[in-house]
């Protein structure tokens, strides 16, 4: 055992299929897919095969797939798109715990004059569906709202949220990045205008994701050019597509199966904490969260100090959101979820298909007994 990755929800491996059908569009088949000779359109029905496994996974039309480089791009393509084709509306709604990508857009276009109203979650960090009906405005242009939260894990209520805005005439946006491959989605069912998703979350490698457009909807590209439709301009990233399209396949053929071994493991692995160390915190909503998430906090001890000794093991994990390692700042999500930040102090465990019971047995006894010494020290 070289050593154990639980820290899935920042990225995952890339699986071996995925990358055996992403490698003969490096070197063998590397034609440019906008060609009109043969070698160029063995590149387009590449892409065209893949757009189909990514519709059929969000029972979604294939014309309403725009590959883009990643989550963060569909995320804020989505929203400018929906501010460029509502001009005579100023208002959005999100809330406290989402995605940096997102909140950084709202950031922006408050910079602008746009009004955001942000929905506050419990302490279990959901949401309250009649806070989000007595925000709504008659300028109120887009709700968005991400479908699983990375850090702790919760499942919002989507189907919901969805029929709110559709029967208030209000696009609604979902970051479903967490969700995808975790939990069945089904754009239409849900009343979603736009999704984003990320492959790197799905055992891709980095640099490709898919932004959802429901057909009908008014389009503004963030980037100009003839490719995807006229939707996003740049000569497609063949192989990444390819990759993503293989992922998407691959769940499908699954069906979701590898969830019921994912979330066992993530049980075993709290119940086992929970038995053998005391002052333990789960956070978010237990019984509706993703079956890979468990953020959990062990009172006084530091995350950071946590996960330097886990290092040492060869084990990683995380104390949150990737993209806010680097920030020396309390997780906004848990300041949102109003926790006790000065005595417990979070990490974030997040599994999937690759991880075993074997390491599951290894990181608990690891960490009983970094918890332990901790402690001790005082």
């Amino acid at each position: 055992m070289e050593h154990i990755y639980f820290d899935n929800n920042a990225t995952t491996e890339c699986d071996v299929e995925v990358l055996e059908a992403m490698l003969p569009f490096f070197k063998e088949m590397y034609g440019n897919p906008s060609s009109i000779y043969s070698f160029g359109r063995e590149a387009k029905e590449a892409i065209i095969e893949a757009r189909n496994n990514i519709a059929e996974l969000l029972n979604a039309n294939q014309n309403e797939i725009i590959f883009t480089s990643c989550a963060s791009e569909s995320n804020v393509t989505a929203i400018l798109n929906a501010v460029k084709n509502n001009p005579d509306k100023r208002h959005i709604i999100t809330t406290k715990v989402e995605h940096a990508s997102i909140m950084e857009t709202m950031k922006h276009l408050e910079t602008l004059g746009y009004e955001v109203t942000y929905l506050s979650v419990n302490t279990k960090g959901q949401i309250d569906l009649s806070e989000l009906e007595n925000s709504i405005k008659k300028d109120t242009l887009l709700v968005t709202v991400m479908m699983a939260n990375n850090e702790i894990g919760n499942i919002y209520p989507i189907k919901k949220i969805g029929e709110i805005a559709k029967k208030h005439n209000i696009l609604f946006h979902c970051d479903a990045v967490q969700a995808v491959g975790k939990i069945k989605i089904d754009v239409k069912e849900l009343n979603i205008d736009t999704l984003s998703l990320s492959g790197h979350k799905i055992h891709t490698p980095k640099g490709i994701g898919v932004l959802y457009l429901k057909e009908g909807r008014a389009y503004t590209p963030l980037i100009f050019g003839h490719q995807e439709k006229n939707r996003r301009g740049g000569t497609e990233n063949v192989p990444y597509i390819v990759g993503i399209g293989r992922a998407a396949k691959k769940i499908l053929e699954d069906s979701y199966e590898s969830n019921k071994k994912i979330e066992y493991l993530r049980d075993k692995l709290e119940k086992e904490i929970k038995d053998n160390i005391e002052d333990v915190i789960i956070y978010g909503e237990l019984e509706n969260r993703l079956p890979n998430t468990s953020s959990i906090a062990f009172k006084g001890v530091k995350a950071e100090e946590l996960l330097l000794m886990l290092e040492a093991f060869s084990i990683y994990v995380s104390t949150g959101s990737a993209c806010n390692s680097e920030i020396a700042e309390p997780s906004h999500v848990l300041i949102a979820c109003n926790a006790d930040m000065e005595n417990y102090s979070p990490i974030r465990i997040s599994l999937s298909k690759n991880n075993t019971e074997e390491e599951v047995e290894t990181f608990v006894k690891r960490i009983i007994n970094i918890v332990n010494q901790i402690r001790k020290r005082g």
